[in-house]
């Protein structure tokens, strides 16, 4: 079952909510800033070249994506996919606010991108976008034009748990550092160098120690700002009259827990979507101690539509507990539903994973040469079975949440059509048979669309 739809506006059954104090109100310094126009493009520090490695002894096997007729012998005929099911209505009109959290799937954008063009966004549309701290970071891509962070900055990923990560930012990741002279700029204009935003909030967390950064705008000599706002969620918020296209941030002293970035415009429009994206992430992200915490950067959000895209890495583990998973999912879900009561909810359980095999089992069949002597030993559908799994359970959870849930794996034929992705004509399944390929998550935006009846085809 690819898609399974419930009533959504309802308080939750099974997975009673928790109760928590009202969101915490961020405190705010505003600062007054000049945007100019025609702003040259944001230019990054080189780095100094690293230190090459030794080369690698050359692997005489080398692992690749499995033969169509290596995967006919070596499959379970017993791991069939469900038959899809249609929803049975739809979710909020497209026209809505809607945040989703996710692991490298999302990362990149691909996903989203596609799923804005089904939902018909205007070309011009201006949103105001709530952006997560993992600016920087290898396999994310932002929706602004560039963003330039020296070497100093650490991540904080919620999923790893700790005290570091017990007040993360609205992506669930922390960017961190005590080294003067740290520093981080972005270009907020568009990809096509267009500025839309008139403010810039830098969501960060103030402790009892003060911090000293020094603030650039669109070019103009770094201002020195002095953070010492009570401890807790923060924003300094920079103000113009006209929208700003860079913005650079020094550390000068103190240490520095950047949460994100919050970019506002007087002209956004009715369709938002945050994206939180985060490579290595799992659902775990959403148990922080501090609820209450999390919840403070969402207080003007008001989203329709919320939704969890995990699973990948939690399938990983060896061996995977499907009852520690679920335990987990349960708390996240019931975390979720109490900092969005209100809104609508979707789990997304993850896409088939295939595994690769040594060259030499596919040259043998090449060659006619019966089966390898190591084919026995391969279980293709060792991930398969344990995103199968991740998947009921995240209906069950799902179900008992009041939430949605969808399902990329069947979306794509269910177990074993990785290998059915990767053959195909441009690929759909990165050669790693755990990623996709750009068109892979076109096609899953495209499905994802149709099922939730946001496309014209749809809703015939």
């Amino acid at each position: 079952m690819r898609f399974l739809l419930l009533p959504f506006l309802v308080a939750v059954g099974a997975l009673p909510a928790l109760s928590f104090a009202a969101p915490l109100a961020p405190a705010v310094l505003t600062l007054q800033v000049q945007a100019r126009p025609d702003v040259a493009n944001l230019e990054c520090e080189r780095r100094a070249p690293a230190q090459p490695r030794p080369a690698a002894t050359p692997n005489p096997d080398p692992l690749e994506v499995p033969d169509e007729e290596v995967v006919r012998e070596l499959a379970d005929t017993t791991q069939a996919g469900a038959a899809a099911t249609p929803p049975g209505a739809p979710l909020p009109a497209p026209a809505a606010r809607i945040a989703i959290w996710g692991d490298s799937h999302l990362a990149a954008a691909f996903f989203s991108d596609e799923l804005a063009r089904q939902l018909k966004v205007p070309a011009d549309n201006v949103s105001n976008l709530l952006l997560p701290a993992n600016m920087g970071r290898a396999g994310v891509r932002l929706p602004i034009r560039r963003t330039c962070v020296s070497p100093q900055w650490k991540y904080e990923p919620a999923y790893l748990g700790g005290d570091k990560a017990a007040a993360p930012g609205p992506g669930l990741v922390n960017m961190t550092t005590e080294q003067a002279g740290a520093s981080i700029a972005w270009d907020v204009r568009n990809d096509k160098r267009v500025a839309n935003h008139e403010r810039v909030r830098i969501l960060y967390q103030q402790t009892a120690a003060p911090a000293v950064v020094g603030i650039s705008v669109d070019g103009a000599p770094e201002t020195q700002v002095t953070l010492e706002q009570q401890p807790g969620p923060a924003v300094l918020e920079l103000a113009a009259d006209q929208p700003i296209s860079q913005v650079r941030m020094r550390l000068i002293a103190g240490p520095m827990r950047l949460h994100g970035l919050d970019l506002q415009a007087r002209r956004a429009g009715s369709l938002a979507m945050d994206v939180f994206g985060y490579p290595g992430a799992t659902v775990a992200g959403w148990k922080p101690p501090q609820l209450d915490y999390v919840a403070s950067w969402f207080g003007q959000r008001d989203y329709q539509l919320v939704m969890l895209e995990f699973g990948t890495n939690e399938g990983a583990a060896r061996p995977f507990d499907s009852a520690a998973y679920r335990r987990t999912l349960e708390e996240s879900v019931r975390n979720l539903r109490t900092v969005f009561p209100q809104a609508a909810c979707v789990l997304i359980a993850p896409g088939d994973r295939g595994v690769l095999v040594p060259q030499s089992v596919n040259r043998g069949k090449r060659k006619g040469k019966g089966k390898a002597k190591a084919a026995p030993k391969i279980d293709l559908y060792q991930y398969s079975r344990v995103h199968a799994e991740i998947g009921r359970v995240q209906r069950e959870v799902g179900a008992a949440a009041g939430c949605a849930t969808w399902s990329m794996m069947d979306a794509m034929g269910g177990p074993g059509s990785a290998y059915k992705w990767a053959r195909q004509s441009p690929p759909l399944m990165a050669r790693d048979l755990i990623h996709f390929t750009v068109a892979g998550y076109q096609r899953f935006a495209r499905e994802f669309a149709r099922d939730m009846r946001w496309t014209v085809e749809a809703a015939k």
